[in-house]
């Protein structure tokens, strides 16, 4: 029997226990054990009462015939991968132990029975196969941006809360359980011996079963599978043996996926379209054909949405069958007016088709192609609510063109279908020269900003005016890095979600708020900011992870612990959900810069900063760039440009950066604008500016260096953070030829989370130890780190 948390058929018996392990005994002098709730491969699962908490929750003890140095092994694995998932449709893994040498979890109790039995001798009706498997797919989503494959999914390892089964409706949380052979996507755990064909053959991908590496699209495989077999009541490729009636033989069932594509169950079980087609996607055997959990849970959830909507209005609803992964909101780009030459009407043309193409890769837009909307396109009088009602849509972009010379004007809004009221507006210039960079550009533009837009006006209703109002403040509040204040971001957005707690825009800007608390230098009473980034983390994944700025907050985690290729990932998966969102463009572009892929991260930091004007903090990454290959002319030009937007800059490491390029440009001149800027930045009393202080300084000896260092990093919890102070106490140490000392820090630095290979390969200042083995060493490991980021 699979292990379960579900209370199937609650048992006293103890005749198939471990010894020492007595039903309605104390375990481990704190969980009263109450009844075995099943069994599998790794070991028992009980229900208990924890009695420090008076909770109730599962216990997972480890069968002694596990207790190898591999069972042990997989046992700590699936702790460590399943605390990293943290959504309402995955089990909580809460704590692991041991008790006289016995090994157990503690786990999330669920009161409902498994997939499997829940499906045994009967059929669901459609909508319940939806719901459920909708369910799955966001627990999957949120497993997958946690870098977590299953690897193992099938219906035992799937429970059902019991709401409503009486009735044959879910109704409650479904959750997928058992991450014990989980596999994490990137990181240490992605180096263990897990390839091949660990799993249940009957649930496995084409890849799972030839032995090659899994991926995320393993587990949308199995999904597929299970989705079969919900429709269908069986699974597809049967096989069976020889003989006349004989059983289905699993293995070959499962070996026929090596080489056949499913049946079309649109024509063989009279399935919807729609549904035949997403579960073709998912059981594609190229696993980059697949589309990932996130839109498979999007598209099941618009499906179901469909299904209830026809079946409350009688008549079948005019619809594409082909499942649209997103559907939150329906919207159409009307061709934009011209006004100028007859010559340059195509500028407006190629702008709408380039909004529309870029709208419909955004998560939470449905978006109407150009040829529904063609017919407005000589029409003055568009009334936005009479065409919203032709079209079936619930808002409209609209626009104006105008040519003048080589200048192009282009004015832009958002518009509600319903009652014709203007949700935003703006207005654009460009030069017409180059007419394809334009199109991009400021496609791009106006893209990303009703992107946002939009998706606030999704998630308004979830939200009172007063909430509303407190999330607009500390976003404004954010963009001066006003975080920790009585009054700042933070506060703010508490304030906000104290009235709407599930106001997800606001749970995602939380989320990244704390994380710039724990980024930021402590403060006398702040309170514990990295349990408090955490704590919204988990809460933001649970609740709003279709949000790019969530799995951008999760981004930052990974980066402050050093995890870079997991903050990769979250990076690439936020721009899935939103590929104009330029603070996730600037983080990776200065991830990618700092990572040995400068490049490829330029590129990302002028497109963020094009894309959202007000990030001047995407120019200092650039800067540092040309400054520490000497080029002047490009670092100044480019502090001017930030200067132009900041005239008093409020961003501390922009002047810290200024400061540090007067020691590596040799120019001591540099140093008196940044200094005095510091001092209006920072208290000069605190133990920050004492320790900045040592880049311009002249008169320090190793001790003072050492002294100021050591009271300053107290004061720095964030390791990425800490990492940046380490470096910037080298230079000074080295600034003083002080070689030995710079090369401790330098050392203290390389133990932590330090892949800035672009700084250790190029800054002049190092130069005194690039002949040291430590240092070597330590940019050894920095470019392995770094390398390992972009690995696929």
């Amino acid at each position: 029997m699979a292990d379960t948390l579900a209370d199937d058929q609650p048992t006293d018996r103890t005749d198939h226990l471990p010894s020492a392990i007595v039903i309605g005994q104390r375990f481990a002098g704190r969980y009263l054990l109450e009844a075995l709730l099943g069994r599998g491969g790794m070991g028992a699962v009980y229900r208990v009462r924890d009695l420090e908490l008076d909770e109730v929750v599962a216990l997972k003890l480890l069968e002694t015939t596990s207790e190898t140095p591999d069972g042990i092994e997989r046992f700590r694995r699936e702790v460590r991968l399943a605390r990293r998932v943290t959504h309402r449709n995955a089990a909580r893994t809460y704590d692991l132990g041991e008790q006289d040498g016995r090994r157990f979890l503690t786990m999330e109790y669920v009161d409902g029975q498994g997939l499997d039995t829940l499906t045994r001798g009967h059929r669901l009706d459609l909508a319940t196969v939806l719901d459920i498997t909708a369910q799955i797919a966001e627990g999957l989503a949120a497993a997958h941006a946690a870098q977590v494959v299953h690897r193992d999914l099938k219906p035992s390892n799937v429970l059902v809360e019991r709401v409503s089964l009486d009735t044959g409706r879910v109704g409650g949380r479904v959750i997928i359980t058992d991450f014990g052979i989980a596999r994490g996507l990137h990181g240490s755990d992605a180096t263990l011996n897990t390839d091949g064909t660990v799993g249940t053959p009957a649930y496995m991908a084409p890849e799972q079963l030839a032995g090659e590496p899994v991926s995320s699209a393993t587990d949308v495989y199995a999904l597929g599978l299970m989705l079969h077999e919900l429709l269908t009541g069986e699974l597809p490729f049967l096989r069976t043996g020889t003989q006349p009636g004989a059983a289905v033989n699993l293995m070959q069932t499962a070996l026929a996926r090596l080489h056949e594509s499913p049946p079309d169950l649109s024509s063989t079980h009279d399935l919807d379209p729609g549904i035949a087609h997403l579960l073709a996607l998912m059981l594609s055997l190229e696993p980059n054909e697949r589309p990932n959990a996130a839109r498979v849970a999007a598209a099941l959830a618009q499906i179901h949405a469909d299904l209830q909507a026809e079946l409350a209005s009688g008549p079948a609803i005019d619809r594409d069958k082909t499942p649209v992964l997103v559907r939150q909101l329906a919207l159409a780009v009307l061709p934009f007016l011209h006004r100028g030459p007859a010559d340059t009407a195509y500028v407006g043309e190629a702008l709408g088709d380039e909004l529309i193409d870029l709208l419909a890769q955004t998560n939470g837009l449905r978006v109407s192609g150009g040829g529904a909307t063609a017919r407005y396109a000589d029409r003055r009088d568009r009334d936005p609510r009479e065409i919203g009602r032709e079209l079936g849509v619930d808002a409209l972009v609209d626009g104006t063109v105008q040519v003048v010379g080589e200048r192009v004007r282009i004015s832009a809004r958002l518009l509600d279908g319903a009652t014709g009221f203007q949700r935003w507006s703006e207005r654009f210039e460009g030069s017409i020269g180059d007419v394809f960079e334009l199109q991009d550009k400021l496609g791009k533009r106006i893209a990303e900003a009703l992107r946002l837009e939009v998706e606030h006006s999704v998630h308004r209703g979830d939200a009172t005016p007063e909430a509303v109002e407190h999330y607009l403040r500390a976003r404004q509040l954010a963009r001066l890095w006003k975080f920790k204040e009585p009054d700042g971001a933070i506060d703010h957005l508490q304030r906000c979600l104290a009235l709407a707690p599930s106001f997800k825009p606001a749970l995602a800007a939380h989320a990244n708020a704390c994380m710039h608390g724990w980024f930021l230098p402590r403060a006398e009473g702040d309170p514990d900011y990295q349990a408090m980034a955490e704590q919204a983390l988990e809460v933001a994944l649970g609740w709003a992870p279709e949000l790019a700025e969530t799995h951008l907050a999760v981004a930052r985690w990974h980066t402050a612990t050093g995890d870079y290729r997991g903050a990769a990932h979250s990076l690439s998966f936020a721009l899935t959900i939103a590929p104009t969102y330029a603070p996730a463009l600037a983080y990776l572009g200065q991830l990618q810069v700092e990572g040995g892929r400068p490049q490829q991260g330029l590129a990302h930091l002028e497109l963020a900063f094009e894309l959202e004007p007000s990030l001047a903090f995407c120019l200092p990454a650039i800067a540092r760039y040309h400054v520490l290959r000497g080029d002047v002319e490009a670092y100044d030009a480019t502090v001017g440009r930030y200067y132009a937007i900041e005239p008093r800059p409020t961003d501390v490491p922009v002047v810290l950066l200024q400061l540090r390029a007067a020691a590596w440009l040799g120019e001591p001149s540099r140093l008196e604008r940044p200094a005095a800027a510091l001092a209006e930045l920072i208290s000069p009393s605190s133990p920050i500016y004492e320790f900045a202080a040592i880049l311009w300084l002249d008169e320090l000896g190793e001790d003072e260096i050492v002294a100021r260092v050591e009271r300053a990093l107290p004061l720095v919890p964030n390791p990425r953070f800490r990492t940046a102070i380490l470096q910037i106490a080298c230079e000074a140490s080295l600034r003083r030829a002080h070689a030995q000392l710079g090369l401790r820090w330098l050392e203290l630095a390389g133990d932590g989370p330090l892949a800035d290979v672009d700084w250790l390969e190029h800054c002049v200042m190092l130069e005194p130890l690039r002949s040291k083995l430590l240092y070597r060493q330590i940019k050894t490991t920095a470019r392995a780190r770094a390398d390992a980021i972009w690995w696929r």
